[in-house]
């Protein structure tokens, strides 16, 4: 329905575009149409009239023209070209015999003239004719080919409108893939956590009408650790929307100091899988960017390396700054990683088949949005059964 929507709304843009183009075309056509008209009558007005001024008889006249003249005192009829056809003769010796001015008429056969009379200071009369055929194929020349100007314009017209019917439309469409993706995404991601959450909820209920609440320690800690999870795949939705779609606060932020908040938060949720947690971080390391992005981009690489570190295992924590750039590195001992899976290591929620944290799933897909959010990039190293590398790598302040 809403890329139908869209196509129609598209399809509507070019045509009205398009009509709006071709409108003016129109206009500037026939505008062109007139003026050039006028042009051409005025130039061969002035070209009768100069004939008429400079004429001494009517025997010579220009190509396409021709002259009567009436003398002062004579009964007998007018003087006319020779060459004269009897309907131009006849037209011209009415003309003379008329008052001085410009007409057009016909001498037969559909033969259009234009016709203009003077009076000489002498008193004779003069008129000259000049075939309007000339005239009227030029401006069926010049109407054909503003009508093929306006063809060609408006086809170039329907080309333009669509090109930028289709920019213009283009960011809906991908506002509209965006936030399909995102519903879908944060679908995805919370129906194992919340079905999880109303299940063990309704035991709870059931369990505490025929127990102690002694009884019931467990079961709350579970559900709190449940809530915890379903929290933290709201706040990546969120974080990695945020760090897609809308720009970043361009603020500095000590990395060095963001890694040692995040290890001090993530110490206990380490040690409960009896998993050791290290940060060498002892140099600041500025970068401009968003302090919320940066600290959950480093949350979601520490949760990832716990879960895929068997107990006893180690984390380590590093940041060093060098040549320009900032690179904060998660290391772990653990199940490592396949590198013939690196290329979909940051697809979303493309899992992994080993690891109880999400190093296939949001969490990757978030570090990298934050990353390039950050004009930035994640660097991946590591081997199966050799532990993995995950190295975020910002340009320093």
């Amino acid at each position: 329905m809403d890329e139908a929507r869209l196509a129609h709304a598209r399809r509507r843009s070019v045509a009205q575009t398009a009509g709006a183009i071709g409108l003016v075309l129109l206009l500037v056509g026939a505008l062109t149409f007139v003026l050039t008209s006028r042009q051409e009558s005025r130039a061969l007005d002035a070209g009768m009239a100069q004939v008429l001024a400079m004429a001494e008889d009517v025997d010579d006249p220009p190509p396409g023209q021709f002259l009567a003249r009436q003398r002062p005192g004579v009964d007998a009829g007018p003087e006319v070209t020779p060459s004269a056809s009897p309907e131009l003769a006849r037209a011209l010796d009415d003309a003379v015999r008329g008052r001085p001015g410009r007409f057009d008429t016909s001498a037969g056969d559909d033969r259009p003239i234009r016709v203009l009379v003077a009076r000489r200071a002498d008193g004779s009369r003069w008129a000259v004719a000049a075939d309007l055929g000339p005239l009227r194929r030029q401006r069926g020349e010049l109407a054909v080919a503003l009508l093929l100007a306006e063809l060609a314009g408006l086809a170039g017209a329907l080309v333009a409108a669509a090109l930028l019917a289709r920019r213009a439309v283009a960011p809906l469409a991908t506002a509209l893939t965006l936030q399909r993706r995102f519903v879908a995404d944060a679908s995805h991601e919370l129906r194992t956590p919340l079905t999880a959450l109303h299940t063990r909820a309704q035991l709870l209920a059931r369990r505490a009408r025929t127990r102690p609440a002694e009884a019931l320690t467990s079961q709350l800690d579970q559900l709190v650790a449940d809530t915890r999870a379903l929290g933290e795949v709201v706040e990546d939705l969120l974080v990695s929307a945020a760090a897609e779609h809308q720009p970043l606060p361009d603020t500095v932020v000590d990395l060095a100091e963001v890694a040692r908040e995040v290890v001090a938060s993530m110490t206990d949720h380490a040690r409960s899988r009896e998993v050791e947690l290290l940060v060498a971080a002892p140099d600041p390391a500025p970068v401009r960017g968003a302090r919320t992005a940066l600290r959950r981009a480093l949350t979601a690489l520490v949760d990832n390396a716990v879960g895929h570190v068997p107990a006893g295992g180690r984390v380590r924590v590093s940041v060093d700054r060098q040549d320009g750039r900032v690179a904060a590195a998660v290391a772990d001992d653990g199940v490592g990683l396949d590198p013939a899976e690196a290329d979909r290591l940051f697809d979303r929620f493309s899992h992994g088949g080993s690891g109880a944290g999400r190093r296939f799933g949001l969490g990757l897909a978030l570090v990298q949005h934050v990353a390039r959010a950050h004009r930035g990039a994640v660097e991946v190293a590591g081997a199966p059964g050799q532990g993995a590398t995950f190295t975020l790598v910002l340009p320093a302040a």
